[in-house]
């Protein structure tokens, strides 16, 4: 959000952006690397629990074919674990970022190849979708954005 003030008398046009606090809030390494455990957190449960209708519904379908067990591989949990992990010391690891990029861009390429296919109902991709770009607007700030550490790395 950007104000222009002109100072009284000076003819001098002052721009000044106001942060969102929210959203620093949400931009910290460590915040955010909560939010990624905690969704992919989530993901490991949608997997474990699919026929519970609150996560996901099969409608009675079975999932089938030779690999058809690689649907439900909750390869989440790793990826929560490494989040957790670096959670201690985020300036410590900073390439954990390009991973969750790599998992939450890939996250997002899913979503909108299962709207595409119409394979997946659109009410059941919204919400999966709107997070999941929301946590990969996140990352790309981290990433790209200004360099703000919260804490110097530890020497080992």
């Amino acid at each position: 959000m950007s104000d222009d003030y002109q100072g009284p008398g000076t003819g001098v046009t002052y721009t000044y952006d106001e942060p969102n606090a929210f959203l620093q809030f949400l931009q910290r390494p460590r915040i955010l690397l909560l939010l990624l455990a905690a969704w992919s957190i989530v993901g490991a449960l949608t997997e474990a629990f699919a026929n519970n209708g609150f996560f996901a519904d099969l409608d009675g379908q079975d999932i089938d074919g030779l690999l058809g067990g690689l649907a439900l591989g909750w390869e989440g949990v790793p990826l929560a674990a490494l989040y957790i992990y670096c959670f201690r010391n985020p300036a410590r690891y900073p390439r954990i970022f390009w991973l969750a990029g790599i998992h939450i861009g890939t996250l997002c390429l899913s979503q909108l190849y299962h709207l595409v296919t119409g394979d997946v109902p659109i009410a059941s991709i919204i919400f999966p979708a709107a997070i999941s770009g929301g946590l990969l607007a996140l990352v790309f700030v981290n990433l790209f954005g200004e360099d703000e550490e919260e804490e110097p790395a530890r020497p080992r």
